[in-house]
């Protein structure tokens, strides 16, 4: 009897797995996915634009114009230094605008300025600051920033420059290089009368000062507190001054040689002007004249590019070890320009 219970079993075990695998080919319990619809072809056509009516004549303003990333604003009651605009004497003149909202006078497509024809110095912006980005090192490494800022007011020129670490460079070994030059205002540009220099790297500051007597000839200099007086020879100029002296009055191409300090020694050095070349900075291809230290051994130098559509600023600042190599490196990033 038990021998039939387990024969039954068995035969109604394998009824059910005959059953099971036939369901199973037929497709009755697992239904594959869908097929994804097809997407439509994307097409795209190009369309001139449509011509504008000619625009009606308006009395003569300072333009604006449009700011993408990055954009150079000038800050509230900051005026702007733009292309001089010719009057149109069927047009009535118009009140100046009220508003006090920033005007941006430079873009990543540059204004062309228009230079004068006489010397510089008089249209030259009154106020200005230039923001670059900091990097270190012949990889580029960033490591902060440095702002530059002047002031002309009078016969009296103010000159500074502020470069600070960021990030991880901050945390580790904090870097501060200060700078601040000031002098008047003559005929042949800037002369230098007081430059200081502050150094910081880590906890360890340097400080360096230099003043300069025109009258007596003589200019007292070097690190605090050990100061030493030698003579001054003319047309000397710091490490902040001589940028502006060339953007006040740009050499031709070739060699050029002037007394400089830093704030510790005053040397006689030279500089070659080069062709105009082209760079790519965060505003944009700017067209620039690079000025290049020529190097000395054991002595660190610089180059400087002049943006020629920008009132010939510094718009990149390279500076070299004493073994020629990139130690760091200042690219614009912002302008700001006031006559006010």
């Amino acid at each position: 009897m038990s021998a039939r219970r387990t024969a039954r079993r068995m035969l109604a075990a394998a009824a059910i797995s005959v059953i099971a695998h036939a369901a199973l080919l037929a497709g009755s319990w697992l239904m594959p996915p869908e097929a994804p619809p097809e997407l439509p072809t994307l097409t795209a056509r190009l369309q001139p634009i449509p011509e504008q009516p000619p625009a009606q004549p308006v009395a003569p303003q300072r333009q604006r114009v449009a700011s993408t990333t990055p954009s150079i604003t000038t800050p509230p009651n900051v005026a702007p230094v733009l292309n001089d605009s010719t009057p149109n004497p069927a047009a009535e003149p118009a009140a100046p605008p009220a508003s006090t909202e920033p005007v941006v006078t430079a873009s990543a497509a540059p204004t062309a300025f228009r230079l004068p024809d006489a010397p510089p110095m008089p249209s030259f912006p009154r106020k200005g600051q230039i923001t670059y980005q900091l990097t270190m090192g012949p990889d580029q490494t960033p490591v902060g920033r440095t702002v530059q800022t002047w002031e002309f007011d009078g016969t009296q020129y103010r000159l500074g420059s502020q470069s600070e670490s960021t990030g991880l460079i901050e945390m580790l070994r904090p870097h501060r290089y200060n700078y601040l030059s000031q002098g008047t205002l003559s005929e042949q540009g800037l002369r230098p009368e007081r430059f200081l220099a502050s150094i910081k790297r880590g906890s360890r500051t340097e400080e360096s000062i230099a003043v300069f007597d025109w009258n007596e000839h003589k200019v007292r200099l070097g690190r605090m507190p050990q100061q030493t007086t030698v003579e001054l020879p003319a047309d000397s100029q710091d490490v902040v001054s001589f940028m502006y002296q060339l953007a006040l009055a740009p050499p031709a191409t070739g060699r050029i040689r002037f007394p400089f300090t830093r704030g510790a020694r005053l040397d006689m050095v030279s500089f070659d002007v080069l062709p105009p070349e082209t760079i790519d900075t965060p505003l944009g291809r700017l067209r620039t004249i690079p000025v290049v230290q020529v190097r000395e051994r054991d002595n660190e130098s610089l180059a400087v590019w002049l943006a020629t559509d920008y009132r010939n600023l510094p718009v990149r600042i390279r500076f070299y070890n004493r073994h020629g190599e990139v130690s760091g490196e200042q690219l614009v990033g912002e302008i700001r320009v006031s006559d006010r």
